[in-house]
């Protein structure tokens, strides 16, 4: 049996051993209202947070899956040699790290990425780094602010990919932890803690005390929303948010399962055109940016921005889960969170169930 149970204070020292020997991300606030995914160590050393204050989970600005798809990561780089051969040389030096913290809705949107970058062609460069990133997942007791919907897009329980899971007990200061993986096993060697012997009954007592309904919900089943996403176009509801989106692409660069990027060369020239130098890296893109689908000769595939915020909800709804047969949207918040005119997928999904009802009534009427 690998289930555990313990007190905050030996997980706080189990965390911080486990931190003196790789880097290890916490939820850690940082500027303003903020909290990102930042190495545990640097909290020690500035101390300005207090441990529990860790572990009451807020939103971070980005996901976690961004610590395995890095913005501005180098793929290779290259340079010819005195015989006037060019030599590679993948480009980052990809070290193991233990990420904890994650909720469910953040797992999912990790477990989503790595069946994208596992499909067809294998993407090396997320593949190594998700292969050394282990993580401690915990469970959500209550809903982190009046943004979230995971319940609502079915990521509420999703423990696959955790090493490690936790859940806070009833009894208060207690937690179990349940070892998921190998390496799970062995990291959880050097946690101080008690066998569980009845884990399943312990975790139902916990999960009986969530809120219900937990978050918010869509007005539909989420199998009956991507039914509706695929068959009607709904086009007066994307003209409306459009209106008022800037096309900045925030809501895609926070979203934990948005991953379309552009790459970029740079090269040096040596001493004559015989030698050089260069990288080539990639950087997030985002499909809101005006410029995203634009082609060679100026044609753009998606001008209108209300093609653009039609194409955006059609990929978390109807597209990428035709492909993989999952919702793409972790019902995380990020979005409406981040977005400066208040723009949330989860009310445009609703408006675009609500219309397709208006219209189903108006043709019975007929």
């Amino acid at each position: 049996m690998n289930a555990y149970i313990t007190d905050l204070n030996q997980i706080e020292s189990w965390f911080f051993k486990l931190a003196e020997k790789q880097p290890f991300f916490l939820p850690i606030k940082t500027e303003g209202i903020n909290y990102r995914f930042e190495k545990l160590n640097d909290v020690r050393e500035n101390n300005e947070q207090s441990f529990p204050e860790l572990l009451s989970y807020k939103p971070t600005l980005l996901p976690p899956g961004k610590n395995i798809f890095p913005d501005g990561e180098i793929l290779f780089s290259y340079y010819k040699d005195e015989q006037g051969h060019y030599q590679f040389t993948q480009g980052s030096n990809i070290e193991s790290q233990i990420i904890s913290g994650i909720r469910a809705c953040d797992l999912k949107g990790i477990h989503l990425m790595d069946a994208v970058f596992s499909d067809g062609i294998k993407d090396i460069h997320y593949l190594q780094r998700r292969e050394k990133t282990h993580i401690i997942a915990f469970n959500c007791m209550t809903p982190c602010d009046e943004h979230c919907f995971c319940e609502a897009a079915g990521s509420l329980d999703f423990q696959t990919g955790a090493d490690i899971f936790i859940t806070p007990l009833v009894e208060e200061n207690k937690f179990l932890l349940e070892a998921q993986s190998s390496i799970g096993i062995e990291l959880i060697k050097t946690l101080t803690a008690s066998e569980c012997l009845n884990p399943v009954e312990l975790k139902e007592q916990a999960l009986s005390s969530r809120p219900a309904p937990f978050g918010r919900q869509f007005v539909e089943p989420i199998e009956q929303v991507s039914k509706i996403i695929h068959q009607y176009d709904a086009d007066k509801v994307y003209q409306q948010y459009a209106e008022r989106c800037f096309s900045c692409g925030t809501c895609n660069l926070v979203c934990p399962t948005c991953y379309c990027f552009e790459t970029k060369d740079e090269f040096e020239l040596g001493n004559d055109l015989s030698q050089g130098r260069g990288t080539k890296s990639r950087h997030w893109d985002a499909c809101l940016n005006p410029g995203f689908a634009e082609v060679a000769g100026g044609h753009n595939f998606r001008a209108d921005p209300a093609a653009r915020q039609r194409h955006r909800v059609r990929r978390k709804f109807d597209y990428l889960p035709q492909r993989f047969e999952q919702t793409f949207c972790t019902g995380c918040g990020r979005c409406g969170r981040q977005c400066t005119t208040d723009i949330d997928i989860f009310d445009i999904v609703n408006d675009v169930c609500s219309s397709v009802s208006e219209t189903v009534a108006q043709e019975l009427d007929k």
